[in-house]
């Protein structure tokens, strides 16, 4: 084994030790004390914005900046390690619901070196409590699939995210912009659209907006995409921002409990992550030991103009009982729901 060669590389440090033994097996050199040293590399865990003028950077060990640059340009005012997170705060506030991206280069206190670059989205102090309201899961051509949001107090909704799916497991998410609400407003969240001029997202005139099911007296805003909600199987999540706190859920299910399948009866295993992530999150409670399909909302019955809605007076226990299938033309986004309960 003559020429035994080692090299090893600190990239944390950006520094590299080669020691070569040229003679036997047994002449092998001492590894310089360096090597012996903190190589584990800096990993961010978590961004969470916790004020206008603050966001937190959780790290896997204490650092401190090199360097920082927003996208927006945003003036940095002070960067430390607190409470087990990395400060930083500026000097203008964040913007409500809006994207920044952090560019970083970071240090550890062994001089281990680390690049970051992620987003985060703008805390908003003002948030009203929103509850979901009303949706349609079996749209038609004429009358599409969306979800309702009732506004219980005045605030801004900027930020604001309306997850088709869960927080991890979504096919759609819409972040709410910046728009002024008060007590008793309704937000009409089309998730099928036809892309035409008049489907214009408001923020300030709620006539606006033209579109299949929008509402002159309600908040139209509308999907990025013409993803449209499952019809058998699904749920809506409500997050004060983007992987924010969870504010409100709603799970579907037109499926039953299965023991022999290891999806418990569930369709697919997307549609089981959704109910167990949003449960986990205690947006909906269960019957039994563990998330089944019964545990929805069945929409069987439902269709484009019998929606799936809470009562008007917005009972919220966070169960199906809230929850009831209206008559035939008595789905009503935009306006207060109807108490008619369908009977097949």
């Amino acid at each position: 084994m003559d020429g035994v060669g080692f090299l090893v590389v600190r990239t944390g440090a950006l520094a590299a030790v080669v020691a070569v033994a040229l003679g036997g097996c047994s002449a092998i050199p001492q590894l310089p004390e360096m090597y012996r040293g903190d190589w584990e590399p800096v990993v961010l865990e978590r961004v969470a914005p916790q004020a206008p003028h603050r966001v937190a950077f959780q790290f896997n060990k204490p650092v401190e900046v090199v360097q920082v640059l927003f996208d927006p340009e945003v003036t940095v005012e002070s960067t430390h390690w607190a409470d087990g997170m990395l400060q930083i705060e500026t000097e203008e506030p964040l913007r409500a619901g809006a994207e920044y991206w952090v560019d970083a280069i970071l240090r550890d206190d062994s001089g281990n070196m680390a690049s970051i670059l992620v987003s985060f989205y703008g805390i908003n102090p003002r948030l009203p409590e929103v509850i979901i309201n009303e949706f349609v899961c079996r749209g038609s051509g004429n009358n599409p699939d969306f979800a309702e949001l009732r506004v219980l107090e005045a605030g801004n909704l900027g930020g604001m995210t309306l997850y088709n799916g869960s927080p991890s497991h979504w096919t759609t998410r819409v972040i709410m912009p910046e728009m002024e609400v008060q007590a008793d407003d309704y937000v009409i969240v089309h998730f099928r659209r036809e892309f035409t001029p008049e489907e214009i997202t408001e923020t300030t005139d709620k006539a606006e907006s033209g579109g299949l099911r929008s509402h002159p007296d309600a908040w139209d805003v509308w999907a990025p995409e013409d993803a449209g909600l499952p019809t058998t199987s699904g749920g809506l999540t409500l997050t004060a921002y983007p992987d924010g706190p969870l504010l409100d859920a709603v799970l579907w299910s037109d499926r039953s409990y299965d023991a022999t399948s290891d999806r418990r009866g569930f369709g697919t295993v997307a549609q089981m992550n959704i109910f167990e992530e949003v449960v986990a999150l205690g947006g909906w409670q269960i019957a039994g030991a563990y998330v089944v399909p019964d545990d929805g909302v069945d929409p069987s019955s439902s269709t484009a103009t019998r929606s799936i809605n809470r009562s008007s007076l917005g009972t919220d226990t966070d169960n199906r009982e809230d929850w009831h299938i209206t008559p035939t033309r008595g789905a009503t986004p935009g306006t207060v729901n109807s108490d008619e309960v369908y009977v097949p």
